[in-house]
C-alpha cells in the first residue's frame, strides 16, 4: 500500500492549497499598505465597532467566492473575543485564519474580503483522552487508507476537549486540512471513533511545502510526456486502451466515491460533458480507485457523466500516483499530457475547456 498521499491523499487537505497560498500573498500586499487598524485591546467599544461592521458585511466562506477573491485595502481582523489585531499581527496570522472553518469571514458589496474574525491561538492538545479507554490508536495514514465516511453513524469525533464534534462540523475541520487525525480502532481492528486536533501554523507551512512538491514532482513526471499505456474497461463494457484513444483530445479524471471535493465538482464537469456530447473527437474517462459494486452503489445515489472505469486503484497507484484527489489530466491527440492538476480548486472546469479547445484547434 502506497503512502496516504499517493492512496486516499489529502485530497481534503490539498484542494484549496493553491488558493490558499494566492489569498496569503494576496493579503500580505494589501496588509502592508494598509492603515485601517486599531489598537490592540479588548473593550466595550470594540465590540461595538465590530457589531455595527459585521451588520454592513454579508457573512460568506472561501468557496463561495470561487474565484473572485479580493481583499479590501481597510481588511480588519478581530479574535473571536473582540480583541482588534493590529498591522503586524494580521500579517503573521491571516493565512492560517483563512484556512480555518472556525474563523468567520465577511465581504463587502464589491465581494472584498472586508473582515475576519479568528479564534484565538492556541494549543488543541488533550491531556486526558477520556474516550480513548480499550481502544487502539492507529496512524492517520492507516485512518486515510479506510476511507472513513464522517456521517457513518458508527464512528464518532472529537475536538480538543473531548466535546463529541457533528459529523459536518468534524468533516469540514478535516477538510480544512488544518487538523492531525488521532484514530482510534477497537480489538477487532474496527473503527470507532478520532480526535481532530487543530495543527501548529509551522505544522501547516511544512505540509503546505510538502504537498506543492508532491504537485511538482508530479508535474515533472508526466507533463509534456505519453501517457502511460493501460487497457481498462468501463462500466459500459467498452474496453479503453493507449491505441484506441489515440486522435483524440482525452479528458480524464482520478478519484474515488468517498473524496467529498470528487463529488462537488461533478456537477460542473457534467457540464464540461454536455458541452463536448457531439464531438466525437473528445473523450471523457474517470479512472475510480473503487470496485464496480461500489461505485454502482454510488452511481444510485450522485450523477457522473464521464465514462467511468471502476477497479483502477492499481493502474493509478503504479502508473500513475498523484498527490491527490481528484486530479485532471487532458491527452492532446497523441495521447501526450498537456494539462493536469491534483486537488479541488473552482477553477478546473475553465482550465479543461481552455485546454480542449486548444487541442481541438491544432
Amino acid at each position: 500500500m502506497k503512502t496516504k498521499k499517493s492512496i486516499v491523499n489529502t485530497a481534503d487537505k490539498l484542494k484549496n492549497t493553491k488558493l490558499i497560498i494566492s489569498l496569503f500573498l494576496i493579503c500580505c500586499l494589501t496588509i502592508t499598505t494598509s492603515t485601517a487598524f486599531g489598537q490592540n485591546n479588548i473593550n466595550s467599544s470594540n465590540l461595538e465597532q465590530l457589531n455595527s461592521l459585521k451588520k454592513s458585511l454579508k457573512k460568506i466562506s472561501i468557496s463561495d467566492l470561487g474565484s473572485s477573491i479580493s481583499v479590501s485595502e481597510g481588511i480588519k481582523a478581530y479574535t473571536f473575543g473582540g480583541e482588534l489585531l493590529n498591522k503586524e499581527e494580521l500579517q503573521s496570522a491571516i493565512s492560517y485564519g483563512l484556512m480555518d472553518p472556525e474563523s468567520k469571514i465577511y465581504v463587502d458589496t464589491n465581494n472584498a474580503i472586508s473582515l475576519i474574525i479568528i479564534p484565538k491561538k492556541e494549543d488543541e492538545v488533550v491531556v486526558n483522552k477520556i474516550h480513548t479507554e480499550g481502544l487502539k490508536r492507529i496512524s492517520e495514514e492507516d485512518f486515510l487508507n479506510r476511507r472513513i465516511r464522517f456521517e457513518d453513524e458508527n464512528y464518532t469525533f472529537y475536538g480538543a476537549n473531548n466535546e463529541k464534534l457533528m459529523p459536518e462540523d468534524a468533516l469540514k475541520k478535516f477538510k480544512s486540512g488544518m487538523y492531525k487525525v488521532d484514530a482510534y480502532v477497537d480489538d477487532n481492528d474496527q473503527f470507532k471513533m478520532a480526535y481532530l486536533l487543530k495543527m501548529t501554523q509551522e505544522q501547516m507551512n511544512q505540509g503546505i511545502e510538502e504537498d506543492m512538491k508532491m504537485q511538482n514532482d508530479f508535474e515533472a513526471k508526466l507533463k509534456g510526456k505519453p501517457f502511460p499505456d493501460f487497457r481498462l474497461t468501463d462500466l459500459s463494457g467498452t474496453t479503453h486502451t493507449s491505441e484506441s484513444i489515440k486522435g483524440k483530445v482525452v479528458v480524464i479524471n482520478l478519484w474515488f466515491t468517498a473524496c467529498a471535493p470528487c463529488i462537488h465538482e461533478m456537477p460542473e464537469l457534467n457540464k464540461i460533458v454536455g458541452e463536448y456530447k457531439e464531438n466525437e473527437d473528445v473523450l471523457f474517462l474517470a479512472f475510480a480507485l473503487d470496485p464496480k459494486s461500489r461505485v454502482d452503489k454510488f452511481l444510485k445515489k450522485y450523477k457522473f457523466d464521464y465514462n467511468i472505469i471502476p477497479d483502477s486503484q492499481e493502474y493509478i497507484t503504479k502508473k500513475l500516483n498523484p498527490p491527490g484527489y481528484p486530479t485532471h489530466i487532458v491527452l492532446d491527440k497523441n495521447s501526450n499530457v498537456v494539462f493536469l492538476f491534483s486537488g479541488y480548486t473552482p477553477q478546473a472546469g475553465e482550465a479543461i475547456k481552455s485546454y480542449i479547445n486548444s487541442e481541438l484547434k491544432k
